[in-house]
């Protein structure tokens, strides 16, 4: 289906005026709320826990993806199981922190193979709440340097379709089990922390730590 693109400097009509705080887009989500490198190191510095702390509370499982191990938000079981980080009043406990998929609802994104850029389309059947007004996605967002963020994105997500390109070549299972242990440490276990003044810039150690895992592959 076509879909009318946007930037992130455009308007876009996915802010509600009415809403009512309903929860529903944070029921029933199963394992499709996939978290990248930055959900991880939100979540982490947010609730102050390790990402092996965040599994062990059942706030994060992992997943199968084209031969590939990510980890995704755990909802609570059942068919319309609620998100773990709720509050007892049904709302987002993080929402300083949410993850970007959560941001970005009802928002998704189309990524060109040309560029390696993505643009944001209106989701079909998202939020059903009417009376949607026009809102900037970037404020929408709420994302300090979002440039720099969008950049990220794009990066991660052609170095995740390089590595199922890979794994799926591959009938070296030993291997492909080893790259998976390696990612899920370089990626995700390991704290995105300056060693030397205990400092943090996400950007730039995730890059340094992407160039370092390209040569594996």
């Amino acid at each position: 289906m076509d879909h009318k693109y946007f930037q992130h400097s455009d308007l876009a009509k996915v802010y509600c005026e009415k809403c009512n705080g309903c929860g529903d887009c944070c029921h029933g989500m199963t394992d499709t709320i996939h978290l990248d490198p930055w959900d991880i190191y939100q979540l982490s510095s947010g609730l102050g826990k390790t990402f092996e702390e965040l599994r062990a509370a059942g706030i994060l499982a992992l997943h199968e993806e084209e031969g590939m191990i990510l980890p995704h938000l755990r909802m609570q079981d059942g068919e319309n199981g609620a998100c773990p980080l709720l509050s007892s009043d049904g709302r987002c406990s993080i929402h300083p922190f949410r993850p970007g998929l959560c941001r970005l609802f009802p928002l998704g994104r189309d990524y060109d193979a040309d560029t390696r850029t993505f643009r944001y389309f209106i989701v079909d059947n998202g939020c059903d709440m009417p009376g949607k007004i026009k809102v900037r996605i970037s404020k929408w967002l709420g994302i300090v340097e979002l440039s720099e963020y969008e950049k990220y994105v794009s990066e991660w997500h052609y170095f995740c379709k390089d590595v199922k390109s890979f794994l799926a070549s591959s009938d070296d299972t030993a291997f492909a089990q080893q790259l998976n242990l390696f990612i899920l440490k370089v990626f995700f276990v390991t704290p995105y922390v300056i060693p030397e003044d205990g400092s943090s810039d996400f950007y730039s150690l995730f890059r340094m730590r992407l160039t370092q895992a390209r040569t594996v592959l």
